[in-house]
């Protein structure tokens, strides 16, 4: 089998030959169809998110399973599935208990530890942390979605608290994970003002479903309610890291709004909290999702016909494809064939 290895931080990953591996007990071996690139797997390429080399990058694998260990139960060979990063938790702490697994101290995250990650042609599921692919995705479609499509339904989750649908959200930020809010958004019933400054991302909202995208770059608009973001939405999800991002959601948010961070900034950014205290604005966070919640994402994505957008290619273009993201070029996904 191949596997896209990542031998030094910042360097080209190596297709390296690899035997398959055999499953313990409490592990799945699954045949990955087609998998996904990320920004954390640039991050961990670069050293961070606490990868260490060599290791096979991706963590957005759907795939068949092939085989299974002895303890394994509910899933059988032939199963289409794919996998959370989170794997091999102690299963004892307080987050393991209360279904929260992606924040075990303990966790063992796939692709960014080990040989056997999703860009190679196989790899081993923690059965905790996998689920079924609905019949109506494919696994190119399923793959970005059981990461940015997870993240993107979880953000809304944190929405739909306070924020009922049929009223307008903010989007701010409509790369990768942003267009995918904007469609679950669009299912939710919610209305959209999208924001970006790079106008393809903006164009990859309209084609999301935004009912007004706003270009903060240039200041125009291709619909003139868009103007009424600025009135300020109850709530915003910030799916980009910058900086000046954040500085606008605060802008655009409403008395008694909520803000919902899910872009990471390079550096730390100025929170505005007399802002927050005299709006009574709440800044809150979101990481992924949990099981059921992708269990739920995968299966709206079915129902309504959510599919990102996204360019397919072979496992040999893997380094093209890292140099683009990290260049920002990637508008939508890049989802990886490994057969």
């Amino acid at each position: 089998m191949l596997a896209a290895t990542v031998v030094e931080f910042k360097q080209p990953l190596e297709l390296r030959t690899l035997p398959i591996p055999e499953p313990a007990a409490d592990q799945i071996l699954v045949k990955v169809m087609a998998s996904s690139l990320c920004n954390s797997d640039l991050a961990g390429w670069m050293g961070a998110v606490g990868a260490t080399t060599p290791y096979c990058a991706g963590h957005e694998p759907a795939g068949v399973v092939v085989a299974m260990g002895s303890s394994v139960k509910g899933f059988s060979k032939g199963d289409r599935v794919g996998f959370m990063p989170a794997s091999w938790t102690c299963l004892e702490c307080s987050e393991c208990n209360s279904g929260n697994h992606r924040f075990c101290a303990k966790k063992t995250p796939v692709g960014f530890r080990g040989p056997y990650g999703g860009f190679g042609q196989y790899a081993l599921a923690d059965p905790l942390s996998t689920v079924k692919i609905p019949d109506a995705l494919s696994y190119e479609t399923a793959a970005p979605l059981l990461c940015a499509g997870v993240t993107a339904y979880g953000a809304l989750r944190k929405i739909s608290a306070v924020q009922p649908g049929g009223t307008f959200i903010n989007i701010i930020g409509c790369g990768g994970v942003g267009h995918l809010t904007i469609m679950y958004a669009k299912a939710m019933g919610y209305r959209v003002h999208a924001y970006d400054v790079d106008e393809d991302k903006l164009r990859l909202a309209r084609v999301s479903g935004a009912d007004a995208t706003f270009n903060t770059a240039t200041a125009t608009t291709t619909d003139a309610a868009a103007a009424e973001s600025l009135a300020q939405l109850g709530a915003t999800i910030v799916t980009t890291g910058a900086a000046a991002a954040y500085e606008l959601a605060f802008r655009v948010t409403g008395n008694h709004g909520r803000i919902v961070a899910v872009g990471v900034p390079k550096e730390p950014i100025a929170v505005r909290v007399l802002d927050m205290v005299k709006r009574d604005i709440s800044l809150i966070a979101t990481n992924q999702g949990n099981k059921q919640d992708l269990v739920e994402a995968l299966a709206q994505a079915a129902e309504h016909g959510i599919a990102g957008v996204h360019e397919t290619r072979r496992l040999e273009q893997i380094n093209e494809g890292f140099q683009e993201l990290m260049q920002g070029k990637v508008a939508g996904r890049l989802v990886y064939k490994m057969w």
